[in-house]
């Protein structure tokens, strides 16, 4: 809880310096207006004139976003190939970090576990983060703030060019694919599964579900609630345009048996309540609550224990997961 309170102090000062522009309000009515009443899957259809990347067999894979916003260096999709010795006709799972990642070095780790049990793993750069972070900014400083505009921007470049990339493996011959993602990379992941029928598995740690909630009740979102009222934005005028973002209002492409989600017991960025209800009304999809808070390092190791658990046949490649001690801190510093 402690480690919580700190963490989002952070966020709430590194939001505080960037106040919102004078045609925020306009240019937010605009899209508003513009996205009113259109199908959701609109707003996560690869351009028909983007030309697909050529996949690298290992190493970084970089393309210009489909989806191009305000900063040139973030509109470059970054993705980290790890290949296992199977090759790219095997499992291979996507991982999406979270908000403020500083480190991938406890992610390397976890592609070895993976490649370990006959998976392939991609390591996500979501924006602005590592690669596309810009200079002089913290990773992810402008990733969730009260620039809603470019929040949701930056979910749909995710999401596109996850599509771009699983849709690429599939013409490589892979024929399993697995998302896991963390708090912001769990939000990713679970629009990905919403809107791509190539996922087929998904891992979902305190992902950030309800972005209503996310805005204007989260301990971490006070900079942005007060950037929004001071430009006359309140609940009752975001809640319709964030529905493009919002996993807990869309439904996943995935069967129940094929999602894991778990939750901190004391998690007030992405609460229990808010994972377990969207458990019940996704199907009863696998759940699991620990005693922890949104910053900590247990659910990683758990996550994939779990699925390997559950998923037996996808992971009867290699030894068991296991949870360690010594493996509960190196996934990195995810703020959210």
């Amino acid at each position: 809880m402690a480690v919580d309170l700190v963490s989002f102090g952070f966020v709430n000062l590194l939001q505080a310096r960037h106040p919102l522009p004078d045609d925020f309000r306009a240019r937010w009515d605009q899209f508003s207006a513009e996205w009113a009443g259109r199908p959701v899957e609109e707003f996560y259809r690869i351009p028909d004139n983007f030309a697909p990347p050529e996949l690298p067999d290992r190493g970084r894979l970089l393309f210009p976003s489909p989806c191009p916003g305000d900063h040139e260096r973030n509109n470059r999709a970054a993705f980290d190939f790890f290949p296992c010795k199977e090759g790219w006709t095997a499992p291979t799972m996507l991982l999406a970090h979270g908000l403020m990642s500083v480190s991938d070095l406890g992610y390397r780790l976890w592609t070895r576990r993976l490649n370990a049990r006959g998976w392939n793993a991609i390591f996500v750069h979501l924006p602005y983060h590592y690669s596309r972070r810009l200079p002089w900014h913290f990773h992810g400083e402008l990733c969730v703030g009260g620039e809603l505009l470019r929040t949701a921007a930056g979910i749909r470049q995710s999401v596109v060019e996850c599509r771009i990339v699983l849709q690429q493996l599939r013409r490589k011959g892979g024929q399993l694919f697995g998302g896991w993602g963390t708090s912001y990379g769990g939000w990713m992941m679970a629009l990905l599964g919403c809107f791509e029928p190539l996922l087929q598995r998904l891992i979902l740690v305190e992902p950030i579900l309800n972005i209503d909630n996310a805005i204007w009740k989260a301990p971490s979102s006070d900079s942005m609630r007060a950037a929004l009222r001071g430009v006359g934005l309140g609940p009752d005028d975001t809640g319709g345009s964030m529905r493009l973002v919002c996993p807990g209002k869309l439904k996943p492409l995935l069967r129940p048996e094929h999602i894991l989600m778990l939750a901190g017991q004391y998690d007030q960025i992405a609460p229990p309540d808010e994972i377990e209800e969207l458990a019940r009304a996704w199907g009863n999809v696998r759940y699991a609550c620990f005693p922890q808070g949104h910053v900590g390092y247990t659910l990683m190791p758990e996550s994939f224990r779990m699925a390997q658990e559950i998923w037996a046949a996808d992971f009867a490649a290699g030894p068991s997961f296991t949870a360690p001690a010594s493996a509960l801190k190196p996934e990195a510093l995810d703020i959210a």
